[in-house]
């Protein structure tokens, strides 16, 4: 059973690069990520048109990238990822993925066990 997950809400640049976007994230970035010791697997989302509460949009985020991690160390984690990103095998397209504003990760650690 994973101990938390790792979220990363995201968006492309334009409308109009959405399906590459969408193609890039799944099959390039997605498998980066899944390399990384501890994440287990990942399911993507998109924000649905009408939410509960007025007013939440995602953080002005339209994609959700849920990552099932089992880690022991959050630090461990975090420094692999940034090492990842430092040695090119965590990649970013910047004519995919809008990064202004960035995108946005947490990790949450698991309370619980499934209901």
């Amino acid at each position: 059973m994973p101990k938390g997950v790792f979220i990363a809400l995201s968006n492309p640049v334009s409308d109009q690069v959405e399906d590459d976007f969408n193609q890039w994230y799944d099959d390039v970035h997605v498998k980066e990520v899944l390399a990384i010791p501890g994440v287990k697997s990942c399911r993507r989302f998109k924000l649905a048109p009408q939410q509960l509460m007025p007013g939440d949009d995602g953080a002005g985020r339209r994609y959700l990238a849920l990552y099932e991690v089992d880690v022991e160390d959050w630090q461990s984690f975090a420094d692999a990822q940034q090492q990842a990103f430092a040695d090119g095998k965590i990649t970013v397209n910047p004519e995919l993925l809008q990064l202004d504003p960035m995108v946005m990760t947490m990790c949450w650690e698991e309370i619980s066990e499934p209901s």
